[in-house]
C-alpha cells in the first residue's frame, strides 16, 4: 500500500493509495507478453452515469504511451452493442475467450468504477476516485491488476483574515461540489497503474524500453 500526495495552493491536492504487484508476480504478464489490449466497457459502481464514459476516454492514451496498441474504444463498444452487449457487466461476464476472438486481441483491460463522488463536510469538499484494473490472457487468466484510490480536496490562498478565509474555502467548496472535478483524478490513477507504480505494466511492443526491458527480465 503506497501513499500518494501532490499539492499545489491554487490547484489540487492528490491523496491516493495503490496496491501494485511485485515484479515476480508479473510473470505471467511476461509469459503472455501481449502486443494488443482489447478495452471493454467500464463497470460503474457509483451513482454518476457519466463516470463510465469519462473514465473509458482516459484509458487509450495511458495504454498508448506504454507502447500497446489499444482497440478504438467507441468501435468496440459499438460492436458489442451490435453484438447484443449494452450492459457493461454483461460485457465483463462474457467469457475472455470470446471477447479475444471478436476482437482479434492478446489481452483483455476490465476496468470497474468502485467509488466516483464528491462528499462535502462543512467548508469543504473532497472528489474521490476508486478504480480496479484487471488485465486477462485470451483465456481469462489474470496477468495484470491493480487498484487506485484517490482523493482531491481543493485549497485555497490564506489571506490572514479568519472570516475572509471561511468564506473563500466555504465558495471553493461549493464549486467543487456544483462541478466535481474527476478527470485529473482519473489521470492520475492511470499513470500511477500503467506508468508510476512501484511494478506498473511493463512495455508494450512500441514503446523505446520494450526490448532492453525484456532482456533484463530474461536475465531474472
Amino acid at each position: 500500500m503506497k501513499i500518494f500526495v501532490i499539492s499545489t495552493l491554487a490547484v489540487i491536492l492528490f491523496t491516493g493509495c495503490a496496491t501494485t504487484a511485485s515484479f515476480d508476480h508479473l510473470q505471467s504478464y511476461h509469459d503472455v507478453n501481449p502486443h494488443s489490449i482489447l478495452v471493454v466497457p467500464v463497470v460503474n459502481k457509483s451513482v454518476d452515469v457519466k463516470a463510465s464514459t469519462s473514465v473509458l476516454t482516459t484509458l487509450p492514451k495511458s495504454l498508448g504511451e506504454k507502447g500497446y496498441y489499444v482497440f478504438p474504444v467507441n468501435t468496440v463498444k459499438s460492436l458489442l452493442e451490435f453484438e447484443g452487449f449494452y450492459d457493461p457487466q454483461e460485457v465483463h461476464n462474457q467469457s475472455a475467450q470470446s471477447l479475444a476472438q471478436l476482437f482479434g486481441a492478446d489481452s483483455i483491460l476490465y476496468v470497474t468504477i468502485h467509488s466516483w463522488a464528491a462528499r462535502y463536510i462543512v467548508v469543504s469538499t473532497t472528489t474521490e476516485v476508486d478504480l480496479e484494473y484487471v488485465i486477462t490472457d485470451p483465456a481469462g487468466n489474470v496477468i495484470f491488476s491493480d487498484r487506485e484510490q484517490l482523493r482531491y480536496t481543493p485549497q485555497s490562498n490564506s489571506s490572514g483574515n479568519a472570516f475572509a478565509d471561511l468564506i473563500a474555502m466555504a465558495l471553493t467548496a461549493a464549486i467543487e461540489r456544483a462541478a466535481p472535478n474527476y478527470l485529473p483524478l482519473t489521470r492520475q490513477a492511470n499513470a500511477n497503474v500503467f506508468l508510476n507504480g512501484h511494478a506498473p505494466l511493463p512495455p508494450g511492443p512500441y514503446h523505446p524500453t520494450y526490448e532492453e526491458y525484456y532482456i533484463s527480465t530474461a536475465a531474472q
